[in-house]
């Protein structure tokens, strides 16, 4: 079996690796591609094939995997003469494991070709998740489909989830980033109360930790709040896309979000001040500068 594998970025990378090991015990075939020379090269000289382009790659697989920033690129690699759609092998599955939009998504199903099966992938458990394998994947995935596919999912995710019909991996990734960017912004401000109450911060997350606040939110971001890092895993306009698109979910699905509105609002201030490539935890900075004090151990 050909496996193809396009978009070697902080998640992309991870699964990719862990694919191109199984691909190697089951004597299958791993063809890559990216626009990042480096992760291309990583990845190639550890035993995956170059797939040179989309067209190339896609006439030669019977299963893709994508994983790429939005539904720009996603349109861009899926649509025209040299995309996705036109080219890939008859009878292939495609899983598509970004944060997309779920609009976006129908428009590219509506224009895929009756012979090809498109499921809608995207993934949560972070970069090391990724690496490690025990990623959670969110699948609007027919019953067979998955029963086929299951030990191939399971080679970069613990928890191949099916959520139901085409649409509803999306659906579920974008609600559960809703919590993941609510509890984010609410973190900064727990800590600033007891920062400005003169509680030892450390201790503080140890007691978060063992109450009804617990959450991976609270276990892994603290940290990285107090250590000044502001987690550089994942950039503050990636987040600020995600918060977006959750937006824009609701007003499709006719929900009021005035929580959702109001985070938005504030990781795009936090964008305009510390640009796009800031870590994704720079929405605390904002907290810290107005009440004019570092979160730190």
């Amino acid at each position: 079996m050909n496996i193809g594998f396009i978009g070697l970025g902080n998640m992309g990378s991870g699964m990719a690796m862990n694919l191109l090991k199984h691909c190697q015990n089951a004597e299958d075939n791993l063809i890559v591609l990216d626009i990042n020379d480096t992760a291309l090269s990583d990845i190639i000289s550890k035993g995956a094939v170059h797939g040179e382009n989309v067209p190339n790659l896609c006439s030669q697989c019977d299963v893709l995997f994508t994983s790429l920033p939005s539904s720009k690129e996603i349109n861009l690699l899926a649509l025209g003469e040299e995309g996705i759609l036109k080219n890939l092998k008859i009878g292939a599955t495609w899983f598509e494991t970004s944060t997309n939009e779920l609009v976006e998504w129908e428009k590219v199903k509506e224009r895929a070709p009756q012979h090809l099966t498109l499921v809608d992938a995207p993934v949560s458990g972070g970069t090391e998740g990724a690496t490690a394998g025990t990623l959670s994947i969110f699948l609007g995935i027919n019953e067979d489909v998955l029963n086929k596919f299951q030990p191939l999912l399971e080679v970069i995710a613990s928890k191949p989830i099916r959520m139901g019909p085409s649409g509803s991996g999306y659906v579920t990734k974008l609600a559960q980033l809703h919590l993941n960017y609510l509890t984010a912004q609410g973190i900064g401000e727990t800590l600033m109360i007891a920062a400005k109450a003169n509680l030892n911060l450390s201790t503080f997350h140890s007691v978060l930790m063992n109450s009804c606040s617990k959450s991976y939110v609270v276990e892994n971001y603290i940290p990285k709040v107090l250590d000044g890092s502001y987690d550089d895993s994942f950039t503050l306009g990636l987040a600020e896309k995600d918060i977006k698109l959750i937006v824009d979910l609701g007003k499709h699905l006719g929900v009021t979000m005035p929580l959702g509105e109001k985070v938005m609002k504030t990781y795009q201030k936090a964008t305009k001040i510390y640009g796009s490539e800031a870590p994704h935890l720079s929405v605390v900075r904002l907290i810290e500068e107005e009440n004019q004090k570092e979160l730190r151990n």
